[in-house]
């Protein structure tokens, strides 16, 4: 996304990459299986989360555009927060002592970058804002979709569930770039792509690769969403995780001494050492949770035993037999 705001492709109004980035996201049909189908009544939830997220992406990106790639990280992770709330509210999922104090931690940990953050300049800070409503938004769509996912009355796949989702964000937003971004291609995308000396070649490439990253981060996302142990909530801790990666990557990257806010700093480390602490304080005691729910159940696999008729009803039983 920093690459492509650098080729002049991130005008936040036509969003013409977030048609490349749900593009991706409804390529994931190719790995569904023909016989995988979603009855109405889940096509049309599903589709009432796509739209949910279709607000809540657009003004997550939208807001990366303004804040960097960096901060964009750090506030995104509070998904993590927001997840465990609406897990509790939606999913009516307790979640225990440690791995509440887990959650926290992992805040805090991306907190500390955020707060040396807020000085540079009004863009950033409305960038802030805007991330911030958007990440609360998206933990949302992670609870819906677990919620979606795992109805009992019926099996869905989490390739399907991708595929229908994906495609339903890819068509609105193609309906934006057909009856918007057509009518102000020149003045707003490709006199930006003049200036930045992108050819159209360069640009196509990079939606592509953003297409591609985005299928890739899907389909792995809404399997971790459905069979991840602790659901939508586990999904949200790893993205402090990617938070983590995002510091890495951009310091390598873009730091240059025109932005510094992207070079890596003593305070992103000590946010990568509290983050990991959190995360995997958050993965072993999920685990515990999961361990003492398997030591609950019988070793039947969920066959209920039996109760054996006692040997004075069956020896009751033979007499009565022969007397007749």
């Amino acid at each position: 996304m920093e690459i492509a705001k650098q080729a002049g492709l991130t005008d936040n109004k036509c969003q013409i990459y977030m048609f490349a980035y749900y593009l991706g996201t409804a390529s994931v049909c190719l790995l569904a299986r023909n016989k995988d189908r979603l009855s109405w009544q889940t096509t049309i939830k599903t589709a009432s989360v796509a739209s949910i997220d279709i607000i809540a992406q657009t003004i997550n990106y939208t807001g990366m555009v303004l804040a960097g790639p960096t901060l964009f990280a750090i506030i995104y992770s509070s998904v993590t927060i927001w997840t465990a709330l609406l897990s509790s509210i939606l999913l009516n999922r307790q979640m225990t002592y440690h791995q509440w104090i887990s959650v926290v931690i992992v805040f805090l940990g991306l907190g500390i970058t955020g707060l040396k953050s807020l000085d540079l300049g009004p863009d950033v800070v409305r960038g802030t804002c805007l991330v911030s409503f958007g990440s609360a938004l998206h933990a949302c769509m992670y609870v819906l979709s677990e919620k979606v996912m795992n109805n009992e009355k019926e099996v869905i796949s989490a390739q399907k569930y991708c595929a229908v989702y994906g495609s339903f964000a890819c068509f609105g937003f193609f309906i934006w770039q057909l009856f918007y971004t057509r009518l102000h291609y020149i003045d707003l995308i490709f006199e930006p792509m003049q200036a930045a000396g992108t050819s159209i070649g360069y640009a196509i490439m990079i939606l592509l690769v953003i297409s591609f990253m985005s299928a890739i981060h899907s389909a792995t996302f809404f399997h971790s969403v459905k069979y991840l142990p602790g659901g939508a909530t586990s999904a949200g801790v790893l993205k402090a995780l990617q938070a983590v990666l995002v510091f890495a990557a951009t310091s390598l990257s873009f730091c240059v001494d025109s932005s510094p806010e992207m070079c890596y700093t003593y305070d992103k480390m000590l946010s990568l050492c509290i983050v990991l602490t959190g995360v995997i304080l958050f993965g072993r005691a999920t685990n515990e949770v999961n361990s003492r729910i398997d030591k609950t159940h019988e070793p039947n696999k969920g066959y209920k035993r039996v109760k054996s008729i006692s040997k004075e009803v069956e020896l009751e039983a033979t007499r009565e037999y022969h007397h007749v």
